[in-house]
């Protein structure tokens, strides 16, 4: 017995050590792997709620600043700056209230991202405030704002720039439905049609609407925190991250968390562990990342940007790993207690490894289809600028299929002529190791072009270049409406010609040409005669169908590079370019008699009737000399009303 003992406890020693380490050798790997999948996936699940959030932000404050322009264009507001009423002892105007009145006053109502719209003179004078402030005593006079930085620094600026004050600096609060919201400032200058400076218009954003919908878009994982920080490391939200519930909007987050800020000013992308979480975070620069709205340039203050934003996901431990995985202990208490069941344990080892690897097999399908199928494209390129990987996402929009563009397509084949140029310096930039983004034009296998922003950075290994990641956005639907908006801001809407806007800036460009290539540039003034007594008799829809008429025949008397425009009610000219005054006068000439000689029909709901009616003009010349059209107008303008003291339907031709 006594020589058996130790046999049978080292029999027991190794029934209990083997499964142990038979248990621990198999399960520890999977463990590991399992662990570092969930790391992948919480990587990936920041990054593309990270690019939602980027979206979202990218999309709010393009519409922001388009609504300030917009508005910074309307007609209405150049002629309530023009048009000045008297104000009396106290500063106040004795306007009534107008239509534009009602009409900004109902946008800043049904429009929450604003708190308020305000008209600044040159001087800084407040000439118009919607909503309008019904609290405000009758002594306090008009506000004068040019003490501000948004007039200060809007008053300096070209036509379509924006100012943008910096969130979080010199805190400006509103009461809105009783509550105190944080505010940020977008200025824009104000030019009316002769270009020039007629004041500022300011758009107060409710930051916090701004920073909810934000929230909102961001909240797909109901565990993830938000971060948005100026460069100094203001907190540019009105909501904490987990980590840290006690920042308000304007704290200083540097001070809060001075370990994650040291690891993330400085830094355009990355990373970041803290405790318990994983916080994925990049760069937001306004004045690069956001020049895709019909703004020309964003200034704002420089110390201020770029903005660093971030996503927060919790991490898994050990402890969450092996309180979701119980049946892992139930298994090891049950080896130790019986010590025989090697079968058991291996055929749980396999079961459970089995089941680690299809989690882990399903999350990165997931992950792999988030690429595939994202809104946006993705591709990367080696140092030739060989395609090495795409998503579907952009090879629908290219009309290609994988194996026709991986490894057999070099990307700047796909794109057009004229953005090649922006392609390559952008490419460049990604070698040497920076962020290179361009705006191109990609030529699809149908002969379709799409109008993209290509954002790209490089992977580089042991100080060399290895391959470059980029992300393709579609600008088509904007590139169209830009187009649109521009049509409808150059064209009158009744006749379909141009308007005096267009005039301006197309008279430049023949001046211009006029005066590289020393040939001629005439200009004819046209208005229609007794054009008030048409509208009186027969009404103004009468008259519209006049006007219209007027068009459709003067166009079919001028060249293709002849150009027509409606200056005003009845009043119209035409910029002829290489042509002299006396080839000018036989155009009016012509133009005169064909009106003269031609019988209006109009037939409308009630009214068939046929018109004959003349028209009078006058015609001058621009000089060599002349930078632009406006002598040329004034000249043309006075040979117009001289040949209607004359006596109307006649030309009178003035050379200087």
């Amino acid at each position: 017995m006594r020589s058996t003992s130790p046999r049978l406890y080292l029999r027991l020693l190794l029934a209990v050590t083997l499964p142990l380490c038979l248990v621990t050798s198999t399960l520890l790997p999977v463990l590991y792997m399992d662990m570092e999948t969930r790391l992948d996936g919480v990587r990936a699940e920041a990054k593309a709620i990270l690019r939602v959030g980027e979206d979202t932000l990218t999309r709010d404050i393009n519409e922001t600043l388009n609504y300030a322009l917009a508005i910074a264009e309307m007609p209405a507001l150049q002629q309530r700056l023009e048009d000045r009423s008297p104000v009396d002892e106290a500063g106040l105007s004795s306007r009534a209230p107008t239509q534009l009145d009602d009409f900004l006053n109902t946008f800043i109502h049904h429009t929450p991202r604003y708190s308020k719209l305000v008209l600044i003179d040159n001087e800084g004078n407040e000439m118009l405030r919607a909503p309008q402030d019904t609290g405000a005593e009758p002594h306090q006079g008009r506000r004068n704002h040019a003490h501000t930085d948004y007039f200060k620094s809007a008053s300096k600026l070209f036509p379509r720039d924006i100012y943008l004050s910096p969130p979080g600096r010199n805190l400006q609060y509103e009461q809105l439905s009783g509550d105190a919201i944080p505010v940020v400032n977008i200025a824009t200058p104000f030019f009316n049609s002769q270009r020039e400076r007629k004041g500022v218009v300011l758009l107060s954003l409710n930051w916090q609407y701004l920073t909810q919908s934000l929230y909102q878009s961001m909240q797909v994982n109901p565990q993830a925190g938000v971060l948005l920080v100026d460069a100094l490391g203001g907190w540019l939200l009105t909501q904490g991250l987990p980590q840290l519930p006690y920042l308000s909007f304007g704290d200083n987050y540097a001070s809060a968390a001075p370990t994650p800020w040291s690891e993330l000013s400085g830094t355009l992308e990355g990373d970041i562990n803290l405790e318990g979480s994983l916080l994925h975070f990049q760069t937001e620069d306004i004045r690069t990342k956001f020049y895709n709205s019909l703004a020309g340039r964003i200034f704002s203050t420089d110390d201020t940007l770029p903005w660093v934003m971030g996503v927060s996901l919790p991490t898994p431990s050990w402890q969450s790993l092996l309180e979701e995985e119980t049946s892992v202990l139930w298994f090891l208490g049950l080896i130790y207690v019986i010590a025989v069941a090697f079968g058991v344990y291996w055929a749980f080892s396999s079961h459970q490894q089995r089941k680690l690897r299809q989690h882990a097999q399903q999350q990165a399908a997931e992950v792999r289809g988030l690429y595939e199928n994202a809104p946006c494209g993705y591709h990367s390129l080696n140092a030739d600028g060989i395609v090495i990987k795409m998503n579907q996402t952009e090879l629908h929009w290219l009309g290609l299929k994988a194996d026709e563009v991986i490894g057999q397509l070099r990307y700047r084949d796909v794109i057009s002529p004229d953005t090649q140029d922006a392609f390559d310096a952008a490419f460049a930039q990604v070698i040497v190791g920076q962020q290179g983004e361009a705006e191109c034009t990609l030529l699809t296998r149908h002969g379709d072009q799409r109008h993209v922003v290509i954002q790209a950075c490089g992977y580089h290994q042991r100080g060399g270049f290895v391959y470059s990641r980029a992300t393709v956005f579609d600008l088509t639907e904007r590139k169209q409406l830009e187009e649109k908006l521009l049509a409808q801001a150059m064209t009158d809407p009744l006749t379909g010609v141009f308007n005096r806007r267009y005039l301006q800036s197309q008279a430049a460009i023949e001046i211009s040409r006029g005066l590289r290539h020393s040939t001629p540039l005439s200009l004819i003034a046209i208005d229609i005669d007794h054009f008030k007594r048409i509208n009186d008799e027969y009404g103004h829809d009468a008259g519209d169908e006049v006007l219209k008429r007027f068009t459709s025949v003067v166009s079919g008397l001028l060249r293709q590079e002849d150009l027509l425009c409606r200056v005003g009610g009845e009043e119209f000219a035409i910029l002829l370019p290489n042509t002299d005054i006396s080839k000018a006068e036989q155009i009016a000439e012509r133009i005169r008699a064909t009106i003269d000689t031609h019988e209006m029909t109009i037939e409308l709901e009630g009214i068939h009737q046929t018109l004959h009616i003349t028209a009078s003009f006058g015609v001058t010349h621009v000089a060599l000399n002349e930078t632009s059209l406006k002598a040329a107008l004034k000249r043309a303008d006075k040979s117009l009303y001289e040949a209607k003291e004359n006596g109307r339907n006649r030309i009178v031709v003035k050379d200087s």
